[in-house]
């Protein structure tokens, strides 16, 4: 095994977050959908499976910080040199799947374009080299109607130190090819009657450096204790956005962002739930920076929402109005890129690396304030707030309460999950009722804030036909709004009913 600091010397302490990757830097970009098995002494790959792959013999030399953020939340950033050529690989997790950059380079650094993508797994930190693994090859592509669907793989991995071999293990992998993920259902039907057992997407040097993977979440330990309960959910949240923080700035597919948004908006909500817990002056300067940077994504999301719903709204245009279409679409793809062009910088400020060092050495530490509230009480109150909104305007939801009850709703929903295991049954009717309501309230939103951006582009009405359009867009998203609120007294009679129960 390799140790000391990489070569990158000072690169990830001012990496800076990148917008558009240049394409000709970028040998390979593709989604990565695999499933890794651990296999039993002896097992070979069926022959019947498929056509044999040439073996193959490469070295991959993997980097991470001191702390191992990379790998425990998924993460690959590696070396692999085969047959005298290197090549440097990212793997990004997405979704179900992983997004997976290759840039060739003979260089010992690594490319900035990666180090611009990772800064906050970084910080002020430089990469340091885990290890080195050996792997020696074999497989079999396994076809479909004329079409290879996926690859499996049988690899014999060794670590190396000192090019002198420490430790073996072997590891089974399937990787989809071409078509879609439920190809793969009867593949791995198929290995696991030969033994095959699948396991987690742990990275190979985890598994050689036998390290912790996945962290340990208390949270769902059955004896876990409401302040165990409490931190692991923070920081379950806390390893959202850094799990989706390289694909925000990576820019490929707007769910990494909204994710991140998500991960922020939950994480502040739930501070303010639990801030009688914890000490009260650092829950709302954390809560303040955590909102400041949730602001700076919402601010993207919420162009991203508007764009696909105008491009919704407008797919039945006739081809008179395309035009005028055309200039209102062009004229908020510019305010997004404003927008996220103020999101990147906040992402390479230090005021954000802060931040997530505040979180990574306090989560864990705060202590907790000697006399607090149950988390039932504070699911309970959470629950009381919003039904006194409700009904003080007799259930009507008047349209300027709407955002501040969708609000409510959430801090309901949020404290009644972190109180879950102390509560009744009915506590999960009370969840699923409160994300039906939570969404029907989120797509009136969204239709109120499309229509005031129409509306405050004066630009708009300057020509005629750009007027024309954009009446008939303000129009449809005010149906869109009434739609909304047609169902939002029997919605909300439900999640009441459920919610009563909690006090019961």
């Amino acid at each position: 095994m390799e140790n000391g600091k990489s070569s990158n010397s000072g690169q990830a302490r001012r990496a800076t977050p990148t917008d558009n990757l240049p394409s000709e830097a970028i040998i390979h970009q593709c989604d990565e959908h695999e499933i890794k098995f651990d296999i039993p002494p002896g097992f070979s790959i069926p022959e019947q499976l498929g056509t044999p792959l040439s073996p193959r013999v490469f070295t991959s030399t993997y980097y991470d910080s001191e702390h191992h953020r990379l790998g425990q939340l998924g993460f690959t950033l590696r070396k692999r040199v085969e047959r005298g050529r290197g090549v440097w690989q990212l793997k990004i997790p997405s979704g179900e799947s992983r997004v997976e950059l290759e840039i060739e380079s003979g260089s010992r650094h690594i490319p900035q374009l990666f180090l611009n993508l990772l800064p906050a797994f970084f910080r002020t930190d430089e990469p340091v080299p885990l290890g080195k693994l050996r792997t020696w090859r074999t497989g079999r592509l396994i076809g479909e109607k004329g079409t290879f669907v996926a690859e499996v793989t049988l690899d014999s991995v060794a670590l190396l130190q000192d090019n002198k071999i420490i430790s073996r293990f072997r590891e089974l992998e399937l990787e989809l090819k071409e078509g879609k993920v439920d190809h793969l259902t009867s593949i791995r039907k198929a290995l696991q009657k030969t033994g095959a057992t699948p396991k987690s997407l742990q990275p190979k040097i985890f598994q050689a450096l036998q390290l912790p993977y996945p962290l340990a979440d208390p949270e769902r330990e059955p004896t876990a204790s409401p302040s165990e309960r409490i931190r692991a959910r923070l920081q379950a949240q806390f390893n959202q956005m850094l799990l989706h923080d390289p694909g925000t700035r990576l820019g490929r597919d707007s769910e990494a962002l909204h994710q991140m948004r998500v991960a922020t908006r939950r994480m502040r909500a739930l501070f303010r739930a639990v801030r009688s817990f914890l000490d009260p002056e650092w829950t709302q300067k954390i809560r303040q920076e955590v909102g400041w940077i949730g602001s700076l994504l919402g601010e993207v999301r919420d162009w991203d929402v508007l764009l696909e719903s105008l491009q919704k709204e407008g797919s039945d245009l006739n081809s008179q109005d395309e035009r005028g279409f055309a200039l209102i679409i062009r004229t908020f793809q510019e305010e997004r890129s404003l927008a996220r062009a103020r999101l990147l910088e906040g992402l390479g400020s230090d005021r954000y690396l802060n931040l997530l060092n505040s979180l990574e050495d306090s989560l864990g530490h705060q202590p907790f304030q000697p006399d607090h509230p149950t988390m039932v009480d504070l699911a309970r109150k959470a629950f009381a707030k919003l039904d006194k909104c409700v009904e003080g305007t007799q259930g009507r939801f008047p349209k300027e309460e709407l955002h501040h009850t969708r609000i409510l709703v959430k801090r309901a929903r949020y404290a009644v999950e972190l109180a879950e295991p102390f509560l009744k049954k009915s506590s999960k009717r009370f969840l699923q009722q409160a994300k039906l309501l939570q969404e029907v309230l989120g797509q009136h939103q969204d239709a109120l804030v499309a229509e005031k951006q129409l509306l405050s582009q004066r630009s708009f009405t300057r020509s005629p036909g750009v007027a024309f359009v954009t009446g008939i867009l303000i129009e449809r998203f005010r149906n869109r709004q009434t739609v909304a609120c047609q169902n939002l007294s029997q919605l909300w009679g439900k999640l009441r009913k459920f919610g009563k129960k909690l006090s019961a």
